[in-house]
């Protein structure tokens, strides 16, 4: 057979899967058609790809024949899938240079409505050539499955803002346009930096757990410590150098394990540090209901934010950041969760104050030690055993409405601290 006959075959056989593929989509759903999806993670020189490809849509390509059972062609064929993925897949520099493929894992995971294929591949640039404008040309399915589409995503690039929280369509590609453009050169520094330092800010903010530990360390601030219980409102400027000293330990103590988990050094399996989150809170709700380690809270604020600081890592880990990109991230997201908890003392902290030199302060410290001990009990038992209670998606459901809550607090701290005056008063 000659090369040019060759060709026609191996096309008219193409477009004759892609017209069966349509007609078939339209009347059974074993062969319903989906789109593959391309998620992509932008650094300065190498791009990280995640591959979503359905399996039937891939049996199909791979063996020509609707007949053929997609679990058993991709485990025939798991050993070849690698050179497959390279071979299909791939990425050049705007005047034609090609990117570097390397495919990592290869397997078959649930994605969200139903399995699969996921192959992880990263296209580094040519010497001297920069990864945020290239041409991205997949051809995996589209060589045989006409009709097929690969929706192509940006999920991640520091420079435009985008740490994986959502996604931003960049293009489709298809039978006829199998390869597409794609220029990111439009972002900055600032633009990251922001977005790092709004990410911060939300983090803590929708963080439950976080603010919770912070709120409940909060409590006794004011107070003295004297033969095993809360006392008397200690003075004003030594409330706020104890506040001010809990605050900057557990600062330090985050940042530390922060950084280090973010770029590596340190890593441990989410699940035992957000079981030890909970134990934090328990703690120090503890610790407000009766005094456990009264004059070292910063050691032990230090202590727990080294714990958090991990949790924190696992929004910033992992990306694939350049050491540029990573370093202003971590300042970014750093600086957010600081500013967002110096909001909430500032916003909590004079009330409290207030309150404590009034009446009824016993109660509020009391009732607020057992929410924050229940809550906690609640999410160490679900984290630890997988045992789901009613107490942390309570606590969860009462901060989103947490500005009336702080109205509430500053209202009775008013009341219950002009009685106190009055009291005073009427003693003298």
């Amino acid at each position: 057979m000659s090369t040019a006959l060759a060709r026609r075959t191996t096309k008219g056989r193409a477009w004759t899967l892609g017209l069966a593929v349509l007609l078939a989509g339209t009347s059974a759903r074993a062969h319903l058609v989906r789109d593959t999806a391309v998620l992509l993670d932008l650094g300065e020189h190498a791009v990280e790809a995640e591959l979503q490809l359905p399996p039937d849509q891939l049996a199909l390509a791979l063996t020509g024949s609707f007949d053929a059972v997609p679990a058993e062609v991709l485990r025939e064929r798991a050993a070849r899938l690698p050179a497959y993925v390279r071979e299909h897949f791939g990425a050049s520099t705007p005047d034609g240079r090609p990117f570097q493929v390397e495919v990592g894992a290869v397997g078959v995971q649930r994605v969200q409505d139903g399995d699969c294929l996921v192959a992880h591949v990263t296209l580094r640039a040519p010497p001297g050539a920069s990864a945020r404008a290239f041409t991205l040309t997949d051809t995996l399915v589209l060589h045989q499955v006409m009709n097929h589409r690969a929706l192509v995503s940006v999920r991640r690039d520091f420079h435009t803002g985008l740490f994986g929280e959502g996604q931003e369509l960049v293009g489709v590609v298809s039978a006829q346009t199998p390869s597409l453009l794609i220029d990111r050169t439009h972002g900055s520094w600032w633009t990251g930096f922001q977005a790092a330092f709004r990410l911060g800010l939300r983090h803590i903010a929708e963080g439950t757990d976080h603010l919770l530990f912070l709120l409940v360390l909060l409590l006794p601030a004011s107070l003295c410590a004297r033969g095993g219980r809360w006392r008397e409102p200690d003075r004003l400027g030594s409330s706020l150098k104890r506040v001010l000293g809990v605050v900057t330990a557990f600062t330090v103590g985050h940042s530390l394990t922060l950084a280090a988990a973010t770029v590596g050094v340190l890593r441990l399996p989410s699940q035992p540090v957000e079981v030890l989150i909970a134990v934090s809170i328990l703690v120090s709700a503890v610790h407000a209901g009766r005094p456990l380690f009264p004059g070292r809270e910063p050691l032990v604020a230090a202590a727990f934010g080294l714990v958090h600081g991990l949790a924190f890592a696992t929004v910033l880990a992992g990306m694939g950041l350049d050491s540029g990109a990573l370093a202003l991230s971590i300042l970014g997201f750093n600086l957010g969760i600081e500013a967002m908890q110096a909001a909430v003392v500032l916003l909590v902290l004079p009330w409290l104050l207030l309150w404590s030199r009034g009446r009824g302060f016993t109660v509020l410290r009391i009732g607020g030690a057992a929410v924050g001990g229940a809550a906690a009990c609640g999410w160490v038992l679900e984290r630890a055993l997988g045992v789901g209670t009613p107490l942390g998606p309570w606590v969860e459901a009462a901060s989103r409405h947490a500005w009336v809550g702080l109205v509430v607090l500053a209202a009775v701290a008013l009341g219950m601290s002009r009685r106190g005056g009055r009291r005073e008063v009427r003693a003298a």
